[in-house]
Formats: structure tokens, C-alpha cells, sequence
């Protein structure tokens, strides 16, 4: 194969990840399969994409643009495994769609979404620009993104499909302070981008977003607290996330996603992470709580 096939054949694999296939005569009804975040359990930022993807597939329409999915994990969804998505049309507006979805797995309930879509209109306008930090070349890259506590730090990684490994460019630039020490805040920054080409439409830039945010939105809230190192003790799982995609971009360049955790407590972690494109726009807002609890 020529560089240029090696290259397309990676672009494929990649959106592959997001797709979902429709059910032949069953309007509505899509099947998808994700890779592991943990062993055996279904990588939580594919699910989000997947469901988006199918919301959208449900009655596409070019005008209609992805604005927001709010996820919530319901129970554990096995990986490398088929995955229902089954879509109820909430809404079908001029201005706005909302669409709901129902994910099952062996004809149990794991998770639902409600995703929103919405023509672009005139309007007020206003939004956060990129804060300063140190350019993506003069951070190192994170060599694993997987934890050793997750996966031993010896495994081919990539081999076992694990999608933090295979695609992403993640480069961790700035954490502080120390919420044990400072005013209770924790705030990084990090670079992130797909390595290979993707293109720049709506549906693939939104579902690109559900994918990345998940990467790294859970350990901002456990960072502070040892992170992995310190989680044995942890029982440790998204039970809910949200998005809003406001601005376009290439996610195939590098995002600058600035992330928080405002609390920590009571048994859940609380992350925000804001995306900016490579022009310093907002492109999108994600939130995740995550449970952080002794076992």
C-alpha cells in the first residue's frame, strides 16, 4: 500500500469507532460495538459518540447541527460486543431537534442520552477565548495513556484496543494548584488531537469531542487525590456525562482542552473541560461526574 492508502486506511479505522450501523426494516434501531476503557467495560467517550451518531442518523438533516448530548451511564456496557441504540424523536422543530436514546446491550438497559440539534441563527454573541499556555511542541507527549493499573505497563496496548493508545495525541501542559493547599480549585491543560486526517463536518467534529473529553475528564477530578496510583481503594466510573458544541473545528489539530474539578466529595468527582480550536474559539464545554467512592 502506498503511504497515501496507509494513511486513508487509518482516517477509515478512526471513523469506524464513531459509526453505527442501522438495523434493516427497524427505523430507528442502530447496532455499534466500543472498545475497552476498562477491562471487559466499553470506553464511555465511544459510547457518547456512538449515540450521537445515531440521534443524528435517526432522521438526518444537514441544517440540523449537533449542539448538545447529555449521557447518562446507566450500568457497565461490555466491550467488543454488539450495542443497541434504539432512537425516540423527543421534538422535530424548524429551529431544534431533540432526539433521545435508548443504549442496550443483551435486552438490558445501559445507558440513555438526549441529544440536541439546531439551525444556526443571528443572535448575541460573546464566548471564552484559549487562555495562555505553552505551545503543544514544547510539551513532551505522553508516552502511555493507559495506567499500568488498568492494563500492565509491558501490554501492547494498541493490540488490545484500547483507544487512548491508538489515534490520540495527548500532551498534558500545566496542572495547579493543589486544592489541599490553595483555594480548593484544580485546573489543567492539555493539548489533544486525532493523528490522522478526519473531516471538518458537524457530526464528525462533535462525535470526535464525545470521544476525546472522556479520555482525560475522570482523572481531573481524581488527580488531586494520587490519581490512579492512589484508586485502589476506589470504586471509580462515569455515570454521567454532558457536552455542547459551539464553534467549528479541526480535531485532527490541536485542541487546547482546559479542564476543573470544582468539588470532589460525597462520593463523586466533578470535572468541566472547555475545547478551543486552533483560532482560540470555543469549541465545545464538556462536564462529567464520575463516581469516586471507597469501596
Amino acid at each position: 500500500m502506498s503511504s497515501d492508502e496507509i494513511t486513508q486506511a487509518a482516517s477509515q479505522e478512526f471513523l469506524a469507532r464513531l459509526h453505527v450501523s442501522a438495523k434493516p426494516d427497524d427505523a430507528g434501531s442502530f447496532t455499534g460495538s466500543c472498545l475497552p476503557a476498562w477491562p471487559g467495560r466499553a470506553f464511555g467517550g465511544q459510547l457518547a459518540a456512538q449515540s450521537l451518531q445515531a440521534a443524528f442518523a435517526a432522521n438526518p438533516n444537514p441544517e440540523m447541527k449537533p449542539w448538545s448530548l447529555h449521557m447518562h451511564f446507566l450500568a457497565p456496557t461490555k466491550a467488543n460486543e454488539p450495542i443497541d441504540y434504539e432512537v425516540e424523536i423527543v421534538k422535530e422543530g424548524r429551529s431544534l431537534s431533540s432526539r433521545q436514546v435508548f443504549v442496550r446491550q443483551d435486552g438490558k438497559l445501559r445507558a440513555t442520552a438526549l441529544a440536541m440539534f439546531a439551525t444556526t441563527r443571528p443572535g448575541p454573541r460573546h464566548g471564552y477565548r484559549a487562555p495562555m499556555a505553552p505551545s503543544p511542541d514544547s510539551v513532551p507527549a505522553e508516552e502511555r495513556l493507559v495506567h499500568p493499573s488498568i492494563v500492565p505497563v509491558d501490554a501492547d496496548f494498541t493490540a488490545l484496543g484500547y483507544p487512548e493508545e491508538s489515534y490520540v495525541d495527548l500532551r498534558i501542559s500545566e496542572s495547579h494548584p493543589d486544592p489541599e493547599t490553595g483555594d480548593g480549585s484544580y485546573e489543567r491543560k492539555a493539548w489533544m488531537r486525532v493523528t490522522v486526517p478526519l473531516p471538518d463536518d458537524p457530526l464528525t467534529v462533535a462525535s470526535t469531542l464525545c470521544y476525546l473529553s472522556d479520555i482525560t475528564l475522570g482523572t481531573t477530578a481524581l488527580t488531586p487525590h494520587g490519581g490512579r496510583d492512589g484508586a485502589s481503594g476506589l470504586q471509580l466510573g462515569a455515570v454521567e456525562l454532558a457536552l455542547w458544541f459551539t464553534n467549528p473545528a479541526h480535531v485532527d489539530e490541536w485542541l487546547l482542552f482546559v479542564q476543573d474539578s470544582p468539588f470532589t466529595g460525597l462520593g463523586h468527582g466533578l470535572a468541566y473541560g472547555a475545547f478551543y480550536n486552533s483560532a482560540g474559539d470555543l469549541a465545545g464545554t464538556a462536564i462529567q461526574n464520575a463516581l469516586l467512592r471507597d469501596v
